[in-house]
């Protein structure tokens, strides 16, 4: 049975009270921000591909995809971090939220350092030195995460973007470093480690020296609850992918792997909105106020891109990836273009469930990405599977996800009564 839950109007303060061009402003920034450190870290990619022998890029490649899985707990932390503090700086919550971020960091690096056989083996790895590296750089990573979420809570818009630029570029100065000494995986890695360690010491100073308190619980289960949704979300954003990799021929799966880069800008374009967003979703009142105005924000954004994709039409492909893409999908990049913008959208609506304890929100996702699965191993079985039937079915399940969230999402404004003046009344879903 759910318990009702006062919230004064204006309680977070001024952070919900910014002007629409303040947000907007702080969002694109912040999105400038996101797309730089993924730029360096493509332009990263490209660089290990031309150094390392096949073999080795493989090994990095593979090791790249753990720290992606891996980092979810970091991000977890984040989301967590950023909503106990709601816009509120003065809370003395952040030493136990700075805590928090380091048992967590701890816990994931052991976590790799006990898996290092495993995967040596899984992965057909010549040996562990990689994955320890890669377990060394979670700690960093995940604390770094941490001073994020602090900065995020805090509304510091400007400070979160120069930790997060210098961060990324710390990281990635340190692995083309160890790529260009050591020239194997394990030099990048060991090299990343080390710029990680340097820039989270830089996020660090830049959160204002956090220290460290007890009283653990609380922030620790509401990390665990976020991972435990995002992880859903991170093999959602994937799984199209990796089932192009799985099903198609290779031809096939590889210009669907150039035409996802549509779906990664579309995605990562308004990432901004989100990170601007999430301390505004702490309360039922700031829900209602921001939610849809960031829904809006995001949805017209992607329908220039999703048109612009439409325009540009079969020319796309050729001109991401070369004369040798475009001849499977022809036009229908299009359609990548939307299911990023649809995957934003229900970004969004995961971050709205998360801070309200919605536990239909988690399984939404995970649902959605068992359906995209069952869906693409039926047309594959009956010889129906292609790059366009992919991607229409990947783009189908994400807009049956964002469905479901607004749904939620409406049922929840109408629970949440006004009561006097100003005091909104709601129910934890």
């Amino acid at each position: 049975m759910t318990q009702p839950l006062i919230l004064e109007s204006g309680s977070r303060g001024s952070l919900h009270d910014r002007p629409p061009a303040r947000f907007l402003g702080s969002a694109a920034l912040v999105s400038v921000a996101f797309l730089g450190v993924n730029a360096l870290a493509y332009g990263f990619t490209v660089a290990s591909a031309r150094v390392l022998a096949p073999a080795a890029y493989g090994e990095l490649a593979a090791l790249l995809s753990v720290l992606l899985v891996a980092s979810v707990p970091a991000t977890g932390v984040q989301t967590a971090t950023a909503l106990f503090l709601g816009g509120r700086p003065d809370r003395p919550s952040v030493p136990r939220l700075h805590a928090t971020a380091l048992v967590v960091g701890t816990a994931v690096s052991a976590a790799a350092l006990l898996a290092a056989v495993p995967l040596r083996m899984l992965l057909h790895l010549p040996g562990v030195a990689g994955v320890a590296w890669l377990g060394a750089m979670l700690l960093p990573h995940t604390l770094l995460q941490g001073y994020q979420g602090l900065l995020q809570g805090a509304g510091r818009h400007g400070r979160l973007t120069a930790v997060t630029v210098g961060f990324g570029v710390a990281k990635l100065a340190g692995g083309l470093g160890g790529l260009l000494l050591g020239r194997s995986a394990t030099g990048a890695l060991a090299g990343m480690a080390v710029g990680a360690a340097v820039g989270a010491l830089a996020g660090w100073l830049g959160a204002g020296r956090p220290g460290v308190a007890g009283r653990l619980r609380a922030p620790l289960l509401a990390s665990a609850r976020a991972s435990g949704a995002l992880f859903g979300f991170v093999v959602l954003l994937n799984l199209d992918v990796l089932l192009a990799r799985h099903h198609l021929p290779a031809a096939a799966s590889g210009e669907y792997a150039v035409a996802a880069i549509v779906t990664r800008v579309a995605f990562w374009l308004p990432q901004g909105v989100g990170v601007v967003l999430l301390p505004k979703l702490a309360d039922a009142a700031g829900r209602h106020r921001a939610l849809p105005s960031a829904l809006a924000a995001v949805a017209a954004l992607g329908a220039v891109l999703t048109l612009g994709a439409l325009v540009v039409g079969g020319a796309a492909l050729p001109l991401i990836g070369g004369p040798a893409y475009g001849s499977t999908l022809g036009s229908a990049v299009w359609v990548f273009a939307a299911l990023g913008t649809l995957l934003a959208l229900a970004q969004l609506l995961l971050f709205s469930g998360i801070a309200s304890a919605d536990r239909l929100a988690t399984a939404a996702v995970w649902s959605a990405a068992v359906v995209e699965t069952l869906v693409a191993e039926a047309l594959a079985a009956g010889g129906r599977l292609s790059p366009a039937s992919l991607v229409s079915t990947a783009a189908l399940t994400a807009a049956a996800l964002v469905a479901t969230g607004l749904a939620r999402l409406r049922r929840a404004r109408r629970v949440a009564l006004p009561v006097g003046d100003g005091t909104v009344r709601a129910t934890r879903s």
